[in-house]
């Protein structure tokens, strides 16, 4: 806010500067020609990022239908929309016949440290289905007794005060070294990873993460998460062009949100 604006505004709890002192306020200005250039530029900038966020949008919505569609709905088992060259019914499996999970780290207040240690990914840094820096937390290394993630690894929110985060969950997408999920947390390892990871985004989960919630504490155990069940492509190409698919649209979702 300008200071000039911000002097005039009381100290009260509703604040807002009256019509008259506005009138009378007096302010630094350049030439009319300039304040025509000034103006047109801040002019694009703002259309260009309602661009981006417009093309954001679009490329979120395009996902949500895709998903819809290469996924099969509830009561049957091929989807809408296919590959050429794949047309066998899809398999219902146990969740756990396809992945491998491990679990995440248990620590106490002691073992967190300001730097240089483990990196611990937690529920803060899952947001919009890629991983965040927010509120990071390292603890020392030699307390570390949890696998250390992977690329390709997707990392799941199996506990935690709000229900309705349970089920939230990222992808590893670069190497990160030294880094661990915390006990509230599930790793996943699959050799079809980028499949799994566009699974985890269908209602079909969403059903399943609502179905296994405990009554009295927000998590889903492991052993509960290990047993959804979930229809499967019986070609792992399938499974591949699948997960292609929604990586492309991801990185294209990512890329607008960065500009």
């Amino acid at each position: 806010r300008d200071p000039a604006i911000k002097s005039m505004v009381g100290s009260s709890g509703r604040q807002r500067v009256q019509t008259d002192v506005v009138k009378n306020l007096e302010i630094k200005v350049p030439p009319l020609a300039e304040q025509e250039k000034i103006g047109s530029y801040f002019e694009q900038l703002n259309n260009l990022i309602t661009l981006h966020q417009r093309k954001c949008e679009q490329t979120k919505q395009l996902k949500k239908y895709m998903l819809q569609k290469m996924f099969p709905q509830e009561g049957t088992n091929v989807p809408e929309i296919r590959f050429e060259g794949f047309t066998d019914t899809w398999e219902q499996r146990k969740l756990d016949e396809e992945v491998e999970f491990y679990s995440g780290l248990t620590y106490s207040p002691d073992d967190v440290i300001d730097s240089e240690g483990t990196f611990v990914l937690r529920s803060s840094n899952v947001k919009n289905g890629e991983i965040v820096k927010a509120d990071d937390v390292y603890v020392s290394s030699q307390i570390v007794n949890s696998n250390i993630v992977k690329r390709g690894d997707i990392i799941v929110v199996v506990r935690n005060g709000s229900r309705a985060l349970i089920g939230k969950h990222a992808q590893i997408k670069e190497e990160m070294p030294n880094t661990v999920i915390g006990a509230f947390m599930t790793g996943i390892r699959a050799e079809q990873a980028e499949f799994i990871n566009a699974l985890l985004d269908t209602p079909a989960f969403d059903i399943e993460v609502k179905r296994n919630l405990g009554a009295t504490i927000n998590q889903i155990t492991g052993y509960m998460f290990s047993k959804m069940e979930f229809l499967f492509p019986k070609d792992k190409e399938e499974q591949k062009r699948i997960g292609d698919c929604f990586t492309e649209i991801d990185n294209l979702i990512t890329l607008h949100q960065q500009k």
